[in-house]
């Protein structure tokens, strides 16, 4: 068995060098006494190694806890790095949404209030863009106040939704709109879809040239029992056009016509016909529209 004991190299000091003293500390077998190992210490060294040892170990511990994933399991109370993030994203987004709700809920006021008292007639639809963008909130979806950049940019945003409702009724127009006269004569019979009758009547002698009022192709041209002899073309952006009660027709199915073109001759033929005159259909996107208020002016006398 081995010993470790501290041997004095030096006899009793004075009180003052007590933290100086030296000590000689050793490691010897039990049986024999014989040294191993030995090593020259005072208290003051003694002293500032087991406080180096301790700040060691403290050290160590704190790095161990504070910067490995073991703090998580250790350290009571702790919150992951990433359920402080996520913690973060979902206050975000909480936000995010609250704010959006309140601009939809107040869209849906102005929109409710549009729907039950209606916009004055001398505004037009154009107000009901300016009604809604009222609407808006000036503030962005975290809740800060918008930057002039942000204003700005919303400004063109409504200047260009004002626009392309301008446009769009605009393209309305020219899709409704009949570029030619199919006939030249008054108008005998008026639009009446609640009577069946989808078109308007021109009366004009027999002989009279009906005209194709729009480029397009022939998609029919017979003879019905109650129509006579009927030709209808189809035009560009889903338009038809029908004419009935000619005497005769100049095109067979699949002929194309360019608008003004010759395609029939007016008679009063068919059981539904009352007298030489010109039935005129127009159907934009599968509907039936007054051809009256869609013919080029100087055009049909009533509407």
């Amino acid at each position: 068995m081995k010993h470790l004991c501290l041997v004095s190299d030096s006899p009793k000091e004075p009180k003052s060098q007590f933290w100086l003293e030296p000590f000689l500390l050793k490691l010897q077998e039990e049986q024999t006494y014989s040294e191993r190992w030995q090593l020259p210490v005072t208290r003051l060294g003694a002293l500032l190694a087991s406080g180096v040892g301790l700040l060691s170990i403290i050290g160590l511990t704190y790095w161990v806890v504070a910067l490995t994933p073991l703090r998580e399991k250790v350290v009571p109370g702790y919150l992951a790095e990433e359920a402080r993030v996520s913690a973060k994203e979902t206050e975000i987004l909480a936000q995010t949404l609250s704010a959006e709700l309140e601009q939809q809920t107040r869209y849906l006021q102005a929109l409710k209030s549009i729907l039950q008292e209606g916009v004055p007639e001398e505004i037009g639809l154009l107000a009901i863009v300016d009604h809604l963008a009222g609407a808006e909130f000036a503030v962005d979806s975290m809740g800060a106040q918008l930057t002039p950049e942000d204003s700005a940019l919303r400004a063109r945003l409504a200047e260009e939704d004002r626009f392309a409702l301008q446009r769009g009724r605009t393209e309305e127009a020219v899709d409704r709109s009949i570029p030619f006269l199919p006939i030249e004569g008054e108008v005998s019979s008026n639009f009446d879809v609640a009577s069946g009758h989808h078109g308007i009547d021109f009366v004009a002698p027999i002989g009279t040239i009906v005209h194709a009022v729009d480029d397009g192709t022939v998609i029919l041209a017979s003879y019905t029992v109650d129509g006579g002899y009927v030709i209808a073309v189809q035009h560009n952006r889903n338009r038809l056009s029908i004419y009935k009660h000619n005497a005769s027709l100049m095109h067979e199915i699949g002929d194309p016509v360019q608008v003004g073109d010759p395609i029939a001759v007016l008679g009063g033929t068919g059981t539904h016909s009352t007298g030489p005159h010109l039935h005129f259909e127009w159907w934009v996107n599968g509907s039936p529209l007054n051809p009256a208020i869609w013919l080029p002016k100087p055009g049909v006398a009533g509407s």
